[in-house]
């Protein structure tokens, strides 16, 4: 299972740091330590950013689960339904 580490690092590469700097008060420095520097320490401040950006995806940022029932998925459960729905049989 992944840690929560990699699934900040995920959203991180999802949304860009440059975007990340934009949208947030962290710093482009910060979002590059949490990004790259496997040994740095991920603090509750980016994860709560990060779930304010995406509240789809709080529940999967926390913890790693989802449910889809009420609306909590992950980004890699949001790609394969959009592959589901995209593809059409001919």
């Amino acid at each position: 299972m992944e840690s929560i580490e990699d699934r900040v690092r995920l959203l991180v590469d999802k949304t860009g740091v440059d975007q990340l700097v934009k949208m947030t008060e962290i710093t482009s420095t910060r979002w590059r330590t949490v990004r790259y520097d496997k040994r740095s320490r991920i603090g509750a401040k980016e994860v709560e950013v990060l779930a304010s950006i995406y509240p789809q995806y709080a529940l999967w940022l926390a913890s790693g689960s989802i449910s889809p029932e009420s609306g909590q998925t992950s980004p890699e459960y949001d790609e394969a339904n959009r592959n589901l729905t995209n593809h059409h049989a001919g």
